[in-house]
């Protein structure tokens, strides 16, 4: 789990700032819709919506208050759930791309006996390249 600690810079300012606070919220607002519309594990779909919908909440009180953004609430409620969501993303890629990639046999029969010999000459050479 990430601490305050863990997810600001060498300024003590959390990286996540610059979208939340300054420049460049417009374009990781859609950048978090696009992910939204990727995913289609609903619980983990409803999860980005509810990080955009908090990060846009807490942008617009920013700009109607003009004052510094609560960090550590900023972490509990985005930036935290933000990356428990990336891990958990990555987890159902690298699960999906497992099963794609899964090498199933072609035919589960067993060899007929009588051939057995046969097939396992025809492995042993054609693993020795002959």
């Amino acid at each position: 789990m990430l601490d305050q600690g863990q997810w600001t810079d060498s300024t003590g300012t959390p990286p996540i700032a610059a979208p939340l606070t300054g420049e460049g919220f417009r374009e990781w607002s859609d950048a978090m819709r696009d992910v939204e519309q990727l995913i289609e594990d609903p619980d983990l779909r409803a999860e980005a919506t509810r990080i955009r919908e908090r990060a846009r909440q807490m942008r617009r009180e920013w700009n109607r208050q003009a004052t510094e953004p609560q960090w550590p609430l900023v972490g509990e409620m985005v930036a935290q759930p933000l990356e428990r969501l990336r891990r958990e993303v990555s987890a159902e890629l690298l699960r999906r791309s497992a099963e794609k990639n899964a090498v199933v046999p072609i035919d589960r029969d067993p060899v007929p006996e009588r051939f057995s010999e046969a097939v396992q000459d025809y492995y042993e050479r054609l693993g020795s390249g002959r």
